[in-house]
């Protein structure tokens, strides 16, 4: 999967997601995704420059150590465009990324 796909799946997943969550947590669905596009777009891109560097000190450990670092990257991006919590935000963060990595881990599960 190139980065461009990668980052294209992850905007779809981590938006609708967001939306979702959103939905249920009382919030504005929009911003929400608002938020997800976002920090995805500042944080993709320095997951994806980073991962292979970083896999020279994490080894297996990699993808979730870099996954709690964009979630905490993330989570000022949810609370300043979807909610007023800190707590909301940070699961909004934690659970949009949580189905992204899982779906990444299905895809290359299957490929």
């Amino acid at each position: 999967m190139t980065q461009l796909d990668a980052f294209v799946l992850t905007l779809a997943i981590e938006a609708a997601v967001a939306a979702a969550l959103g939905l249920g947590l009382k919030l504005n669905p929009l911003r929400c995704v608002l938020a997800a596009v976002a920090a995805s777009t500042v944080t993709h891109p320095i997951l994806w420059a980073i991962y292979q560097h970083a896999y020279g000190y994490f080894g297996a450990l990699t993808t979730p150590v870099l996954e709690v670092a964009v979630i905490a990257a993330e989570t000022p991006f949810y609370r300043a465009l979807a909610t007023p919590r800190w707590i909301d935000a940070a699961l909004l963060s934690l659970v949009v990324n949580a189905a992204s990595w899982g779906a990444g881990e299905l895809i290359y599960a299957l490929s």
